[in-house]
């Protein structure tokens, strides 16, 4: 029996999608599962339209990047979670920009019965996925795991400076474990607890 595989990428937003890429990598592996986390605020309808396929899926990463779910109200919360659960098929999930929870998102998630993704570091006392901040594959006893960033950015001292060879050559050793492995994908969703 293959070994499960989820896949995940963070900030999926308009003009950070790379997905010429990522249709690339489904038409070499068809039954490939890939879960996003989608910036939505940087997202018109049609994008949304265009990325959620059957071998994706949406899961509510904020709607920036920068903290301001961190002043939401539970209510606010509710409303977000439910609109792109809703209205753009996103799953029943949420995962916060730089790993920051509250009360309030925590509570609504509860409430609509939503999985967090979380890091192990920082357990949350709902349905989760934990995750770790490091990219790449993870091995585990039952399930290998890959994460990654669409975007590859550091600080020089002085200024940020992307670096997209960062995601390619992250996404070149997915293909050659998907080669030689021949997974059984999953999304994230199929394996909360």
């Amino acid at each position: 029996m293959n070994k499960k595989l989820i896949i995940s990428f963070d900030d999926l937003w308009e003009g950070n999608d790379r997905w010429e890429e990522f249709e690339k990598l489904h038409q070499e592996f068809p039954d490939l599962k890939i879960t996003f986390f989608v910036i939505t605020g940087r997202c018109s309808d049609e994008f949304l339209r265009k990325v959620n396929q059957s071998w994706t899926e949406l899961v509510f990463h904020g709607t920036e990047h920068s903290g301001g779910w961190l002043h939401w109200s539970k209510e606010e919360t509710i409303k977000h979670l439910r609109n792109f659960n809703e209205n753009y098929g996103f799953v029943k999930g949420f995962k916060a920009p730089g790993w920051k929870l509250t009360p309030n998102i925590i509570e609504a998630c509860r409430e609509l019965n939503f999985w967090i993704c979380s890091t192990p570091t920082i357990p949350v006392p709902v349905r989760h996925w934990y995750t770790y901040p490091q990219e790449g594959l993870r091995f585990y006893s039952d399930y290998v795991e890959f994460y990654d960033h669409i975007q590859h950015r550091h600080y020089d001292g002085q200024k940020w400076i992307e670096d997209e060879n960062v995601f390619l050559e992250n996404l070149e050793k997915l293909k050659e474990y998907c080669r030689s492995n021949k997974p059984d994908y999953k999304f994230i969703s199929e394996m909360v607890k």
